[in-house]
């Protein structure tokens, strides 16, 4: 499938999406399944990206008394390859919620390696940037003008390069909330919360934006949910981000779920549920 038509695909997703604003239900209750058992999930997993084509990904594995690594896996002859750790990972540090940007080229990600000027041994959780060069990724660069003495995590990039994260720099350990650094001018500026509509539980977690900048996928532990943690959608429609909604016992359970993301093509949808990586048709979201 050419760039383009991931992209148009993708519009229409987000646009159906913003344009109804109903409850996000199943007709057919049709039971996410574990992605990939025994090869992506393991019980050790959670997030995922992708490569625009679909048919390369990148995800966090953790496992004991290791760091937590991205894996690289690829797909040939319809099935998922055993994975392997990107080439800059070490057990120096952790590296995990990978994010490609939507031309494929740039790899955001967050780490524990030590910050430019930072003392040595410190572990903050930055988020980082590694861009596509011969075929290789390059070495990691720490995002300027965006990392805080707190924590970030889950990096996002719209189309138009705006990235969206969470940390914990106002609200401290557990108590994260959803910000916005816009590029302007090849440049991050100050990162923003987004408001309190998204923003309104004792934490908001792991967005992933849509490409037109109008759809959030993210998680919460705000009350009147069906767990410990739900998935939940947010809809923007001209520049305010105007509602949120939960998207229902089908994919929220007792438990936590968490890391929503979308497939290039927009009609899956992943989460992660007991250190596994999840996928459910997201036509089947919608009412």
């Amino acid at each position: 499938m050419s760039g383009k038509k991931i992209w148009v695909s993708y519009f229409y997703f987000s646009a159906f999406f913003s344009a109804i604003c109903l409850p996000l239900t199943a007709p057919n209750n049709v039971a996410p399944q574990i992605f990939a058992p025994g090869v992506i999930s393991t019980s050790h997993e959670f997030g995922i990206t992708f490569t625009p084509n679909g048919r390369e990904l990148y995800f966090s594995r953790f496992e004991s008394k290791h760091p937590i690594h991205i894996f690289h896996a690829v797909m040939a002859d319809g099935k998922w390859q055993q994975p392997e750790p990107i080439a800059f990972s070490s057990d120096q540090w952790s590296d995990l919620d990978p994010f490609l940007s939507r031309d494929g080229k740039h790899l955001f990600f967050v780490s524990t390696r030590p910050a430019p000027g930072a003392v040595a041994g410190s572990k903050n959780m930055d988020i980082w940037v590694s861009t596509m060069e011969s075929g290789k990724w390059g070495e990691p660069r720490w995002l300027e003008g965006v990392n805080s003495a707190g924590k970030e995590g889950s990096p996002s990039v719209d189309r138009a390069g705006n990235l969206y994260f969470f940390s914990d720099r106002v609200g401290g350990a557990d108590h994260n909330m959803i910000y916005e650094a816009r590029l302007v001018n090849g440049a991050y500026a100050a990162p923003v919360p987004l408001p309190a509509i998204v923003n309104s539980g004792p934490s908001d977690t792991s967005p992933f934006i849509s490409p037109d900048g109008n759809s959030l996928l993210f998680y919460s532990t705000r009350p009147g949910g069906f767990g410990k943690a739900d998935v939940y959608m947010a809809f923007r429609k001209h520049g305010e981000w105007k509602t949120v909604k939960n998207l229902g016992p089908q994919i929220n359970g007792p438990d936590s779920e968490y890391n929503p993301a979308l497939s290039p093509d927009g009609k899956t949808l992943f989460f992660g549920r007991n250190s596994n990586i999840y996928e459910v048709p997201a036509r089947n979201l919608i009412r």
